[in-house]
C-alpha cells in the first residue's frame, strides 16, 4: 500500500477490472486474437492509468471475459443483420431430427446431422 501511494498508484478494484475487460471486448478484441498480447495490453493500460495491475490469474480471467463479451456481441449483432427468411432456413441447418425413420430418403437426418453421424476419414486428401 505504501510503495503504490508512493509511485502514485492505485489498487485495481473489481469495478476497474471489469472497465478493463470492457475496453478490451471494445477495443481490442475485434483486432487482436492473440490471449497473452491481449494481457500485455492490459498490464500497458494499468501502467499508463497508475494501476496496480491484477495477478496473473486475475488477469487471465479478464482477458477471457472480454473475448467472451466481444464475440456474444459480435454473433448478436450478426444475427441482427440476417432477414427472418435467413434466421429460419439457419435453424432448419441445425435443427436435430426427433422421431424421424432412419431409414427415409437422405438418412432421414438434415444434412448436419448426417455430416456430424459420419464425417469420414480425416487426412490431407480431404482438403484438396
Amino acid at each position: 500500500m505504501e510503495i503504490r501511494g508512493a509511485f502514485g498508484f492505485r489498487e485495481c478494484t473489481e469495478e476497474g477490472q471489469a472497465q478493463l475487460a470492457e475496453w478490451l471486448a471494445v477495443e481490442l478484441c475485434g483486432v487482436e486474437l492473440n490471449r497473452d498480447r491481449l494481457a500485455e495490453a492490459v498490464v500497458a493500460r494499468c501502467r499508463k492509468d497508475r494501476l496496480e495491475p491484477p495477478a496473473p490469474g486475475q488477469i487471465a480471467r479478464l482477458v477471457g471475459k472480454a473475448v467472451s463479451t466481444f464475440e456474444e456481441r459480435l454473433c448478436a449483432a450478426t444475427v441482427g443483420r440476417l432477414s427472418a427468411a435467413t434466421r429460419s432456413r439457419l435453424d432448419d441447418l441445425i435443427a436435430e431430427d426427433v422421431g424421424t425413420d432412419a431409414e427415409s430418403a437422405g438418412g432421414g437426418g438434415t444434412f448436419l446431422t448426417e455430416l456430424k453421424a459420419d464425417p469420414g476419414r480425416w487426412g490431407w486428401t480431404a482438403c484438396w
